[in-house]
């Protein structure tokens, strides 16, 4: 054969010596995709990269990184109660108020309360006792009979306020005193008369009395001034309340 006949022969055969599955196409098409090949080796590693520029954060730079403000929150849950806290400053009085409406109708009157008094006399010639109550032989007044002319006491039985006073005139020399068993009360009183002139000794006092409380007076003696009780003494003896205890 002629060499340009056999080169055209071998051209023609070619393809199909090369094909022999049915990834070729008979008529010279594209063929079907083969199956993915395996991974590759691992590279080598890469060279280390230069070093990022270093920037000072201050105010400014912080400002144009911060973002934009958000929306509000909602409301949160209330907390405990706390402590008492301490007492303040006292404040200015405040203004004048309206005056206030009228008051009511007057209430009529209440009874009339116990108003104890008495007023007793002595007139007897025999010497009283020291140390021991002046007995009275009569008396003016004696509201509720508070007064005992046999013993010489008053018994308190309306609780309240007492004033008491008593005068005594004799032709010598007097002591007299004023007794009490509300917290042992003793007042004095006496008229020093060496000469035995005609004289009078009186006293007086405020008592605030309980129930049961005794009051009287009684003559004493005073030894460094050489008293003597004389014979005929006159006396009144006069007591009343002045208010209630409240």
């Amino acid at each position: 054969m002629q060499p340009l006949a056999l080169f055209a022969f071998l051209w023609v055969l070619l393809p199909f010596a090369l094909c022999k599955d049915d990834s070729c196409a008979i008529d010279g098409r594209d063929g079907v995709s083969g199956i993915p090949g395996r991974d590759g080796l691992t590279g080598a590693k890469g060279e280390k990269g230069a070093p990022a520029l270093q920037d000072e954060l201050n105010s400014i730079t912080m400002q144009e990184l911060k973002g934009q403000m958000g929306f509000r929150g909602l409301p949160g849950a209330y907390g405990p109660k706390g402590f008492m806290g301490a007492q303040g400053p006292k404040g200015f009085p405040g203004p004048k108020g309206p005056r206030g409406s009228s008051g009511g109708i007057d209430g009529s009157g209440g009874p009339a309360g116990q108003k104890p008094a008495f007023s007793v006399l002595r007139n007897r010639a025999d010497y009283a006792s020291y140390d021991k109550p002046v007995i009275f032989d009569s008396q003016l007044s004696n509201v509720d009979n508070d007064f005992n002319l046999k013993t010489g006491y008053f018994t308190c039985k309306v609780p309240g306020v007492y004033y008491f006073v008593f005068h005594a005139s004799s032709e010598g020399q007097l002591c007299l005193r004023f007794k009490s068993d509300r917290k042992s009360v003793s007042l004095n009183f006496c008229d020093l008369n060496p000469r035995s002139l005609s004289a009078v000794v009186s006293g007086g006092a405020v008592l605030q009395l309980f129930t049961n409380d005794k009051v009287w007076i009684e003559p004493f003696t005073k030894s460094l001034a050489g008293s003597k009780m004389p014979k005929s003494m006159t006396a009144v003896f006069n007591g009343f309340l002045i208010f209630h205890n409240t």
